[in-house]
């Protein structure tokens, strides 16, 4: 090789090298600038865009925007709210859920969001004991036994009742992922019925005799209407009256594609619900929060065209609903209740007069005032589990 040449081979080509270094470096501003457009242009959107109230997919209520105060920002509550605010107002949130969903079982985890991804389809909503105010729920037990205590004297006891239903998590064990853990909802239900003794009304048994039955939906919270059967059977015994058999009902088929707040969490469809109504042919008004407009049906037909088909049962949440029946007995039934009820009370009413349902998140008036003054006789406060040991209006209830 002559002397040019290897003078040649000596000299580097710094241009090169120099164009190198300059792409990788925009490669990297690129990649910067990409994630601050996302972050904050996603957050940005998020903030000015329309804030829902409610959220038809998840059947909740969102968080609003939290009013500003000095005395807020410095005790952390502003923080806190605002951020679980951004959360629930952020810009294709079922998309985000969706994706996130996806990866989680990509990296082979089987539960999500609060969710466990259980045998034969069924999405199965989890509480962790971290997630309780323990001092709600010892509020919410008194509460519970003074009401129950009080109208057990006023009414008999063989008129009020309390109803704390278990939910898949409890009743559905064998559908659960070996290494399940959650809020023991046994260990509580135990102390309920020591407490409430005779007023309590235990369905752990008879639920789980039926549990190879569709009594839970695979993509809701809610049992099914045949669940809330089987509490009916349980319910009508123990206040003496002879429960209706399923044979004196028409039992209708109304939907195969229903999609429920558990799907929401998670946005993973493995498998769609069915939903059945029980038809026993009689004559109903029904009337919601005493607007003065009588319906001659227990189900809101139209709700099947909506995302939220539950509320088929009796329209959904409402302040109050009343509903009369064929029956002149005198005998009237106040339910205080969670949304278990709606597909509960379509049963219930075939025995009374007047059937009276309340929810206490949007009721104000005192028990002991509306009890007094619609004749009630007969009391039953009916919530699942997960939805009683974090409820904070049973204030009502004892007022």
């Amino acid at each position: 090789m002559s002397e040019g040449n290897k003078n040649l081979e000596a000299i580097p080509n710094p241009p090169t090298i120099k164009k190198g270094k300059e792409k990788g470096q925009r490669g990297k501003y690129s990649n910067v600038i990409i994630f601050l457009v996302l972050i904050y242009g996603l957050t940005i959107a998020s903030m000015i865009k329309p804030v829902k109230g409610f959220s038809e997919s998840e059947n909740r209520v969102l968080e609003e925007r939290p009013k500003f105060s000095w005395e807020s920002l410095f005790n952390g509550t502003f923080i806190s709210k605002y951020e679980t605010f951004v959360t629930d107002q952020f810009v294709f949130r079922d998309t985000w859920i969706g994706i996130k969903t996806r990866a989680e079982l990509a990296m082979l985890k089987k539960d999500m969001n609060g969710v466990y991804i259980g045998k034969d389809g069924y999405l199965i909503e989890k509480v962790e004991d971290s997630d309780l105010d323990m001092e709600q729920l010892s509020r919410n037990e008194k509460r519970l036994y003074a009401f129950i205590s009080k109208y057990k004297e006023q009414l008999g006891e063989e008129h009020v009742f309390a109803m704390i239903a278990p939910t898949a998590f409890e009743v559905l064990k064998d559908k659960l992922p070996p290494y399940a853990s959650g809020f023991d909802q046994g260990a509580f239900l135990d102390r309920l019925d020591k407490t409430l003794g005779n007023q309590f009304i235990d369905l752990r048994k008879t639920l789980t005799e039926h549990n190879k039955e569709y009594i839970y939906y695979r993509t809701d919270h809610h049992w099914t209407t045949l669940g809330a059967y089987y509490a009916y059977v349980e319910w009508a015994n123990k206040i003496g009256e002879t429960p209706m058999s399923q044979e004196e009902f028409e039992i209708k088929k109304i939907a195969d594609d229903f999609l429920g707040t558990i799907y929401s969490k998670i946005n993973l469809k493995l498998s769609s619900d069915d939903m059945y109504l029980y038809d026993s042919g009689k004559n109903y008004t029904v009337e919601y929060n005493m607007d003065g407009v009588l319906k001659n049906s227990l189900y809101e037909m139209s709700h099947l065209d909506t995302k939220d088909k539950y509320s088929v049962y009796l329209n959904g949440n409402n302040p109050i609903v009343k509903i009369n029946s064929e029956n002149h007995n005198g005998k009237k039934l106040l339910i205080i209740k969670d949304s278990y009820a709606h597909s509960f009370a379509p049963f219930a009413v075939n025995h009374f007069e007047i059937t009276y349902m309340v929810d206490l998140r949007y009721f104000n008036m005192p028990m002991s005032r509306f009890i007094e003054e619609n004749g009630i006789t007969d009391v039953l406060v009916l919530y699942n589990v997960n939805t009683y040991v974090k409820e904070k209006s049973l204030d009502t209830m004892v007022r």
